[in-house]
Formats: structure tokens, C-alpha cells, sequence
């Protein structure tokens, strides 16, 4: 006779307790499993060792051991803490090993006990393809089941939310690299802009040198063509006409007002002269026209 469905008993760890007895029914000490859960993290761990189950009292003792084989306090756990809890439960084996015989009716009778096995082991299979919640935890099989739905949807949130931070993260870093790659390339402009005015700096505002076909010029070098317009050397240069180079900009125009007017009011030759479009000075320092000069 079973009177009670009970199959397990729970108790909350304090530190201090070590005895926890039981009351339901067993076939074997065997048959009585003691397991530890952690209320933190819904884990449940099955002991294989440490405890001592008293068949006599009914009584658990964690730690505990066999009269006679207590090993040292240090290799001894401390009692169960507070937020774990010590699970005693029953787990009997599904079998059947009583043979009553051949004698009417004690066939019939064991074929009553065999068939209430068959059924069993078929439930223990089925068991063993559910979702069943961790001995100790006070949640039911609905509870759980929504836990693992809602669980589940929040993982695929936080996985798209992850994908769409990593995507962004990707577009920020090419972002990153292509503006750095436009600072680079203007940093070099600025850095020639730079050369450039610095080049100038040394030769603007000085004396610039008639221009010499046979010469090596560089960049910022200032000269002076026949008529008196100066111009600025942009890029190397051998041999190009300033004029009709692109290597060159011209950067003053030469006088047009070769002669000028003394204190005679005569006409002479302007004292910073310079060849004019319509007029020069022949070799008897006289003026005439340039086309015959």
C-alpha cells in the first residue's frame, strides 16, 4: 500500500542545517537520489557522493557518509548555503522481478503487475523526449515553455540588433577609411599648395632674369621675355617659350611707354626701358620703328 503520490521533498540550504528527512515510500535506499539546485542560475546538479541516506530514520545528511568513513573536515563541503536548495526524490527502477508462480490465480495477477511495467516504461520514454523543469525549480512545464518562447524571441532580437549594429559598424569603418583617404589627398594638395607659395616667397618681388632658352628652370622661377613681360615658371622646364608654355603665367606686363620726356621735354629712352611693340633702339642708340630696328 502507497498511501501518498509524494515522491520528492525540497529543502532551502541555511548554512548550518546537515539532517533533512523524508516520508514517502521507497523499494531500496538505492532508489533515493539526493540532488543540489542553484536557484541563481536553474541548475541542477545530481551528487554522486557526500551524502548518507539512513534507511532506518528516513533521514538524508549532507554532508554525510557511512558510519566508520567520514573523510577530514577540510575534504568535507561546507552545509548547503542560502540559494540552493537540496532535492530528495525517488527514482525507482521500471522493472518487474516477482514470479508468483503457475497456480490459478497468480498468473493472472502477475499479467496485472507486468502490463502496469509495460505501461510505465512507455511513459518514462516519452518523458525522456519532453521538456521537464529542473528538480528544485518552482516553475511549471507552461512557465517554462513560455520562457523558452520568450527567451528565443528575445535572442533573434538581440541577433538582428547585432546584425544591424555590425552592418552599421561596417558602413562607419568604410566611412572612416574613405575620409581619411580624402584627408590624405588633401593634405598632399595642400602640402604642393604650400611648396608652391613657399617657392614664390623666394623669388617674387626679386629681379627676374631674361629668359634663357638653353637653361633649366623650376618651379617658381621668375623671367623676362624680349618685350618685358615677366612670367612664373609652374612646372620643370627646358626650352618652353613662357609665352606659349603652359609651364608658364604670366605675372607682369612690360612697359608699352619705352620713351619718356625729360626735363627738356625732349624724348629719350625711359630709364628702365624696355623693348616696345612699335618702337626699340638701333645700335646708334637712336629711335626707330621696331619692324626695321
Amino acid at each position: 500500500m502507497i498511501p501518498s503520490q509524494s515522491t520528492k521533498i525540497i529543502y532551502l540550504g541555511d548554512g548550518t542545517t546537515t539532517s533533512f528527512p523524508f516520508n514517502f515510500k521507497y523499494s531500496a535506499g538505492d532508489d533515493v537520489k539526493v540532488a543540489i539546485y542553484e536557484v541563481a542560475t536553474d541548475t541542477t546538479t545530481v551528487l554522486e557522493r557526500d551524502y548518507f541516506v539512513d534507511t532506518n530514520a528516513n533521514i538524508v545528511k549532507y554532508p554525510g557518509y557511512p558510519p566508520g568513513e567520514e573523510p577530514a573536515l577540510s575534504d568535507q563541503p561546507e552545509p548547503l548555503p542560502s540559494g540552493y536548495k537540496l532535492v530528495i526524490y525517488r527514482e525507482t527502477p521500471i522493472t518487474q522481478e516477482v514470479d508468483l508462480g503457475r497456480k490459478y490465480p497468480l498468473s493472472t495477477l502477475e499479467k496485472m503487475v507486468d502490463k502496469a511495467i509495460l505501461i510505465s516504461q512507455e511513459l518514462a520514454e516519452k518523458l525522456g523526449r519532453a521538456f521537464i523543469v529542473e528538480k528544485g525549480s518552482d516553475l511549471t512545464p507552461r512557465e517554462l515553455v513560455d520562457e523558452l518562447k520568450e527567451n528565443t524571441a528575445q535572442a533573434i532580437s538581440s541577433a538582428s540588433a547585432a546584425a544591424i549594429s555590425e552592418n552599421n559598424a561596417g558602413n562607419s569603418a568604410t566611412a572612416a577609411y574613405n575620409s581619411a583617404v580624402d584627408a590624405a589627398d588633401s593634405k598632399d594638395r595642400a602640402e604642393d599648395i604650400l611648396a608652391d607659395i613657399e617657392a614664390a616667397a623666394e623669388t617674387v618681388g626679386g629681379v627676374a632674369t631674361v629668359y634663357d632658352p638653353n637653361k633649366q628652370y623650376e618651379k617658381a622661377n621668375q623671367v623676362m621675355v624680349e618685350n618685358g613681360d615677366t612670367y612664373r615658371c609652374i612646372e620643370p622646364s627646358f626650352g618652353e617659350y613662357p609665352p606659349t608654355s603652359g609651364k608658364w603665367v604670366l605675372t607682369a606686363t612690360g612697359k608699352k611707354d619705352t620713351f619718356e620726356r625729360d626735363e627738356d621735354d625732349d624724348l629719350v629712352p625711359c630709364r628702365f626701358a624696355q623693348a616696345s611693340d612699335l618702337w626699340s633702339i638701333d645700335n646708334d642708340e637712336d629711335i626707330c620703328p621696331r619692324h626695321i630696328a
